[in-house]
C-alpha cells in the first residue's frame, strides 16, 4: 500500500530514507575523488593514441554512449567478463570493477596481452591488490556512476572523449538534490509527485536520445527493484503495442473490492531535447488510450550533465516510492 503522507514524515525518512540520503550526497561523493590522480594517470597513458577503447563492467555502455560521437578511435562496451579475442597491445582497456573480484580475469588477460589497462574500483577491492594493473584508480565508494565519470574524465584528458568538468557535473546533481530533496514538501517536490503518479501503475519508460534512453533503463531498474513490477524501458516501437492494448480506466470500478489495478500503465518520458521525433508519437498515443503521461526534463548543461540530471530525478522518484510503500 502506498501512503503519500510518509513522503513528508521525518520519522519515515530517518527509518527508510537511505536511498534518498545517498542520492542527495552524489555531488559530494564526486568531489571526494582525487583529480590529481586523474592527471597522473593521463600523463602515464598519454603520448600514443590507442587503436580502440574497450570498456568492461558496470556503466560500460554509458562510457560508449558519451565517447562514441567524438572519439577518434572505435569505442566498445564489452558485455563479457573476459576480453574480446582481438584486444591487444594497441588497445586501451578500461575495467569498471565493483567491490568484488569478478572482473579480475579480464585484468589478468589484458596484462598478459600487453594492453594499456585502467582499473577503476572502490578502495579495498581485491583487484586493486593484484600487481597486474598498469594504472589503478581507487574510488572512495562503490558507485558505478561515479566510477564511469572518473573514467570519462581520463578519456577527456587523453583527447579521446568530449570535455567533462567533474565540478559542473557535481553542481548539476546538487541542483537536482536541491529541487528533489526531502526538505521540499509534496506540493512543490517533482520527485515526490512523480512517485505518487507511479504508485498504482506499471511504468513504461522512454528516452528519445541515446543518453536519455540509457538513463531510462537505469531508472527502470530502480523502479523494478522497489516495486517488483515488470517495469519496461524500451524504444517507441516496443512500447506502442503495450499502449494500444491498454484499456480505458473504468471510473465505476471499486478499488477495494477489485484490488490494486497493476495492469494500468503510465508512460514516463525522459527528455533532454536531443532527440528528433520520428515514427510513433508515444505521448499522443498514450493520451488516446487514457494512459497517464509523465515527463522528466533537463535542457541545461553538456550531455553528461543532462544524463546525470535525468537519471537522478528518476532515482529520487524511485526512492520516494520505496519510502512511502507500506509492506506487510
Amino acid at each position: 500500500m502506498f501512503d503519500d503522507s510518509l513522503l513528508d514524515d521525518p520519522v519515515a525518512l530517518l527509518a527508510k530514507g537511505e536511498r534518498v540520503r545517498a542520492l542527495a550526497l552524489t555531488g559530494a561523493r564526486i568531489r571526494l575523488e582525487h583529480t590529481d590522480e586523474l592527471l597522473d594517470i593521463a600523463s602515464h597513458l598519454g603520448g600514443v593514441r590507442p587503436r580502440s577503447v574497450v570498456a568492461i563492467g558496470a556503466e560500460a555502455r554509458l562510457i560508449r554512449a558519451v565517447v562514441e560521437p567524438s572519439c577518434p578511435v572505435p569505442c566498445v562496451a564489452w558485455p563479457m567478463t573476459v576480453l574480446p579475442p582481438w584486444a591487444g597491445p594497441l588497445d586501451l582497456v578500461i575495467v569498471l570493477a565493483g567491490a568484488d573480484a569478478r572482473l579480475l580475469p579480464a585484468c589478468v588477460e589484458a596484462h598478459k596481452r600487453g594492453c594499456w589497462l585502467l582499473v577503476v574500483a572502490p578502495q579495498g577491492c581485491p583487484i586493486l591488490d593484484e600487481s597486474v594493473s598498469m594504472e589503478m584508480l581507487p574510488t572512495h565508494q562503490d558507485d558505478p556512476f561515479v566510477s564511469a565519470l572518473l573514467a570519462l574524465k581520463v578519456l577527456d584528458l587523453l583527447d579521446l572523449g568530449p570535455g567533462l568538468d567533474l565540478e559542473d557535473t557535481a553542481a548539476a546533481l546538487d541542483a537536482v538534490a536541491e529541487t528533489c530533496g526531502p526538505r521540499h514538501g509534496l506540493e512543490v517536490n517533482p520527485a515526490k509527485n512523480l512517485a505518487c503518479a507511479l504508485a498504482d501503475v506499471v511504468p513504461l519508460l522512454w528516452g528519445g536520445s541515446v543518453l536519455a534512453a540509457r538513463a531510462s533503463r537505469r531508472v527502470a531498474e530502480a523502479l523494478r527493484d522497489v516495486t517488483g513490477l515488470p517495469v519496461l524501458a524500451a524504444d517507441e516501437h516496443a512500447l506502442a503495442p503495450l499502449l494500444l492494448k491498454s484499456e480505458p480506466r473504468d471510473l465505476f470500478a471499486d478499488p477495494v473490492e477489485g484490488g490494486p489495478d497493476v495492469t494500468r500503465f503510465c508512460l514516463l518520458i525522459l527528455d533532454d531535447e536531443e532527440y528528433v521525433p520520428y515514427g510513433v508519437d508515444l505521448a499522443r498515443l498514450a493520451e488516446s488510450r487514457d494512459v497517464r503521461v509523465e515527463t522528466i526534463r533537463c535542457m541545461d548543461g553538456n550531455p553528461v550533465e543532462r544524463y546525470a540530471s535525468l537519471l537522478h530525478q528518476g532515482l529520487f522518484a524511485a526512492a520516494y516510492l520505496d519510502l512511502a510503500t507500506v509492506r506487510e
